[in-house]
């Protein structure tokens, strides 16, 4: 099981080379480097990664990942994200390769922007669940690879004023003076629908009112997260999709998107 870096830039890229590694320690997967030739541009050092195990290969980079990761085994991609342009310093983006990877359901992505908390030690999750089935990849994910002793998963629900008209969905209760009733039963289910670790590892509920990005990011930070796992349903335009948009800019630590759509026989296990 394997942890591919994607490397662009030796300097932009150590943080990328942090994280991944953190992360393949807690999983128990190799992490491995691999870049992309492009004209003009020098490759990357195994030296300068410290000394990341790295390949460097020719070819379109949507085509060469995704015939790698289907070829050798690989449980997620890493990237650093991209800032458009000088003008807009403020603002990141999910590169097209990370994005097509996604949409193709090819692999979970890792994400980190500089200035996030440096992943060192998974000892914490964050996993946002809108409570509909296919925003429960995550969950799913995050139990097959992260749940164990000494960890904590927290499952967050955000009300706000939609509800998924998803066929399977478990939203929160919204009768709120009949909470001394409804919640406990709620939560029950909810950890039953959406978290099946039997690791040992330890799970809560957070549920908070709010704008769903805005309440990711404060619990996120004031929870010492070290990552947030989150289904990917292919848009940045609504729902879901803007709520990641928002977070590749706000989130205080790396990001693990997966796709909703992704085989299980091929999500993080």
């Amino acid at each position: 099981m394997t942890l591919l870096v994607a490397v662009a830039d030796a300097g932009a890229d150590r943080a990328v080379v942090r994280a991944a590694r953190a992360l393949a320690a807690a999983a128990g997967w190799e992490v491995r480097g691999v870049h992309v030739r492009e004209p003009d541009v020098p490759e990357p050092a195994s030296a300068d990664l410290g000394e990341l195990d790295l390949i460097a290969v020719d070819g379109e980079p949507v085509e060469v990942l995704s015939a790698l990761v289907r070829r050798t085994t690989v449980d997620a991609v890493a990237f650093g994200l991209s800032c458009p342009s000088a003008s807009s310093p403020g603002t990141w983006v999910l590169g097209h390769v990370a994005e097509a990877l996604l949409d193709n359901h090819v692999a979970p992505v890792l994400l980190v922007r500089p200035g996030m908390r440096t992943l060192t030690r998974l000892r914490r999750l964050v996993v946002p669940l809108e409570g509909s089935p296919s925003s429960s990849a995550a969950m799913r994910a995050a139990d097959e690879a992260f749940c164990a002793r000494g960890r904590e998963i927290l499952m967050l629900h955000v009300v706000t004023g939609d509800v998924p008209d998803e066929a399977g969905s478990l939203p929160a209760p919204r009768i709120m003076d009949q909470e001394h009733y409804e919640w406990p039963a709620w939560q029950d289910e909810f950890t039953l629908r959406f978290s099946q670790c039997p690791k040992g590892g330890r799970h809560g509920i957070a549920v908070r009112v709010g704008d769903p990005a805005t309440v990711i990011a404060e619990e996120a930070d004031t929870g010492a997260a070290d990552l947030i796992v989150l289904s990917w349903s292919g848009s940045f335009e609504s729902g879901h999709g803007a709520v990641i948009k928002e977070l590749l800019v706000t989130a205080p630590c790396p990001l693990l998107l997966v796709p909703s759509g992704l085989p299980d026989a091929a999500s993080l296990t």
